[in-house]
């Protein structure tokens, strides 16, 4: 290719090979994951854990007033438009939120007191140990509750009743013990509990997020189609 420079050849190598949409997807995620991340970083400093359900809803908040890239916000589109788009976008979205995630993460373990990380580390402790079918079912339960909030803000007119459908849902997942697959992402990172047995967690706990975020959409459609 005469008259084209090296620099000029790798740009249209990497724009055929990974479309910008693609890009901006993966940036926009990894904001999501770092969103989530905040969130859960001021629930760790929260002793209360009322206050810091609470407070961890802004990083939903985030989220979906700037349309960023959430993995439990998105995996509904697998039924509501299709899986042939929703697959890659999904790959590409968690991979976005686990950069976000590991960058805050391993900021706070750097950055943060004593006494939080030990509570942090406590909590991946605990979450890391349980059984991986009892993980399965809480985030089965938390896809549920993230479908609500995500949905809910979507398509509620009201101001108030928009943001009670981001905070309610929230505060209800984590007080119940269910499992958000992305903000455990970050309560490992910032315990620095990565190896085997939290990559399966992470696994397991992302497939019940997903299954339990179709389960309405699913239901939705199937009584629709019966109606008909």
């Amino acid at each position: 290719m005469k008259g084209i420079t090296e620099v000029q050849v790798w740009q249209l190598w990497f724009c055929n090979f990974i479309p910008m949409i693609a890009i901006i997807l993966f940036l926009i995620s990894v904001l999501g994951g770092a969103s989530i991340a905040i969130g859960g970083t001021v629930f760790i400093n929260t002793p209360d854990v009322i206050a810091g359900s609470f407070l961890f809803s802004l990083g939903l908040f985030l989220v979906c007033h700037f349309t960023w890239g959430l993995y439990t916000g998105r995996v509904q589109n697998l039924v509501e438009v299709s899986v042939k788009s929703a697959v890659p976008e999904l790959i590409v979205v968690y991979l976005g939120n686990l950069v976000g995630t590991l960058f805050v993460g391993y900021l706070i373990r750097f950055c943060g007191k004593a006494e939080v990380i030990s509570r942090v580390e406590s909590l991946a402790q605990y979450k890391l140990s349980l059984p991986l079918l009892k993980v399965f079912v809480l985030s089965f339960f938390c896809g549920i509750m993230m479908y609500v909030a995500v949905t809910g803000f979507k398509r509620i007119a009201d101001p108030i009743g928009k943001h009670l459908a981001v905070i309610l849902p929230v505060m209800v997942f984590i007080n119940c013990g269910f499992e958000h697959s992305i903000a455990d992402l970050f309560y490992i990172s910032a315990a620095n509990a990565w190896d085997i047995e939290a990559v399966k967690f992470s696994a397991v706990a992302a497939i019940g997020n997903l299954i339990g975020g179709c389960a309405i959409p699913i239901v939705s459609l199937y009584w629709l189609n019966r109606k008909k």
